[in-house]
């Protein structure tokens, strides 16, 4: 081609177009980056506290499941001591094997791991470990978790409080 302005129009048109359809690449993937790893819906384990307590796996530790708590969380005590460390109550995915107790944080991990609400109402002293006096007045202490009032806990009353979201856990009682 030999005529100067038809190459310096072919040419913006070409780079036009080759920024253009790289802006759409980058931005077509920017959603999938933001959910994390397993694409859209994941979300990591939740602690074995949790599933242990939600017998038939609903989502919502309901009254019978309250009321039998303290049978249940036994089964996690996997080193027979006859109390639960945090270790024990989040489970067994290898990365939570390594996590620590709530306050303190893994070298290199930059901030500490949250110890989801469920292990802190039960670990009335503070210790980081539910001690079997504790395990024994797990149904009464799983109630103050129980916001609404309907004897049961949902997935909200259970979840960890977001970072810039109410004290708790779940939604503030109002």
């Amino acid at each position: 081609m030999k005529n100067p302005i038809a190459k310096s129009i072919i040419k913006t048109i070409t780079n036009k177009t080759i920024t253009m359809m790289l802006s759409f690449i980058v931005i077509s993937a920017m959603p999938a980056a933001a959910q994390g790893p397993g694409g859209e819906g994941h979300h990591p384990p939740k602690p074995a506290i949790d599933t242990t307590l939600d017998a038939n796996s609903n989502g919502v530790i309901d009254a019978e499941e309250i009321n039998t708590s303290y049978t249940t969380i036994v089964e996690l005590d996997k080193n027979d001591d006859g109390q639960l460390s945090f270790q024990e109550c989040m489970g067994k995915p290898k990365e939570r094997e390594q996590q620590r107790p709530p306050e303190s944080s893994g070298e290199g991990s930059g901030r500490p791991h949250p110890a989801p609400p469920i292990f802190t109402a039960l670990d009335t002293n503070g210790d980081k470990v539910i001690d079997d006096s504790e395990i024994n007045d797990a149904p009464t202490t799983l109630l103050k978790l129980d916001i609404n009032g309907d004897g049961s806990l949902s997935r909200d009353e259970c979840r960890p409080a977001r970072p810039d979201g109410p004290k708790g856990g779940g939604k503030e009682r109002r």
